[in-house]
């Protein structure tokens, strides 16, 4: 068996992937013929060019025109966490994940809300296990969080006053659910690497910056002034795989580097699309397994778009990691 050293993962949103002539969300969304054409045509050509070995996609409603795709491009395995939902015989909602590989994948049943919370993910994040030669044992976890879009629905009643409380608490419930989730999803992996010992990478659409306040648990490394407990968790941390340079070094002045940026609302950037890995992946560990050699973000697609071919490719830049084995 051919030995694998190094790795390159991507994470991408598709943002509406959906073959006519089904429509997402609203039946007057249905691409043409030729826009289908030109959005798969990106795809394909996107995918070509990155040449990555493992690629999480979100925002998946044709499954099997995504699977055909991948395999096309040699992506032998394939792997979804649930049928998105149909109305009205055409019209979609809620949305898959998806993972494609050259590598074979074992899918683990889908992460839940875990306890005091109740219900579900808006989206199931979608985990699978891989153990390629040279690289070893490890997790990848794919999510697309609750968006920031408000979660109360209904008619709008024509009155301002009244509509502008309602998308106030609407976007108050959304931070909510997304902060649920993003305790639920750091419990369950913390509690999966405490009994499966493999290091793990969790990538995705996470809907919102990595500083903001509901993903404090992934950038939480001891208990509350208690420095004593720092040893005991560094198995379990979550490392922000941009603030890794080449070879691994962490950025000594990170504050000072502008943020790429993975998403524009209007003329507003930000970075809510992440790979995050646990400490293996981190030189300093006294277990380290990997060496981060390449942090890389595709988004001329978005920030210089070619008319005709890029319009209805996708509003997400992606993001790839490459890295490497140290053994």
């Amino acid at each position: 068996m051919t030995q694998i050293n190094t790795l390159k993962v991507t994470t991408c949103n598709l943002c509406n992937f959906v073959e006519p002539p089904f429509a997402f969300y609203e039946m007057e969304n249905i691409y043409s013929e030729k826009q289908w054409q030109q959005k798969t045509t990106w795809l394909k050509n996107t995918l070509r060019e990155l040449g990555s070995d493992i690629i999480a996609f979100q925002e998946v409603f044709s499954i099997e025109a995504l699977r055909a795709l991948t395999a096309e491009l040699g992506y032998e395995f394939f792997e979804y966490n649930q049928l998105p939902a149909i109305e009205a015989d055409y019209i979609y909602s809620k949305p898959s994940l998806a993972f494609a590989s050259r590598f074979p994948m074992s899918r683990h049943a889908n992460l839940a809300l875990c306890e005091p919370f109740s219900g579900e993910f808006s989206r199931p994040p979608l985990h699978v296990s891989l153990s390629i030669q040279g690289l070893g044992d490890f997790d990848l976890i794919n999510v697309h969080l609750k968006s920031k879009r408000a979660t109360i629905e209904g008619e709008d009643s024509g009155d301002n006053v009244t509509e502008w409380l309602k998308e106030l608490t609407g976007s108050a419930l959304s931070t909510q659910l997304r902060q649920q989730e993003a305790l639920s999803l750091h419990a369950q992996i913390v509690g999966h690497k405490r009994e499966a010992k493999r290091p793990f990478i969790l990538l995705g659409d996470f809907n919102n910056v990595l500083n903001a306040d509901e993903f404090a648990p992934f950038r939480a490394h001891q208990r509350h002034r208690r420095r004593d407990s720092r040893a005991a968790i560094a198995p379990y941390y979550f490392h922000d795989s941009w603030k890794l340079i080449p070879q691994g070094t962490p950025v000594r002045d990170q504050d000072a580097i502008k943020p790429p940026r993975s998403h524009y609302y209007g003329e507003l950037g930000q970075r809510i699309d992440h790979i995050l890995v646990s400490s293996e992946f981190v030189p300093e560990y006294e277990h380290s397994m990997y060496e981060l050699i390449e942090y890389q973000l595709t988004d001329k697609h978005i920030v210089n778009p070619r008319f005709g071919v890029d319009d209805v490719g996708s509003d997400h830049a992606l993001v790839s990691i490459t890295f490497e084995s140290r053994h």
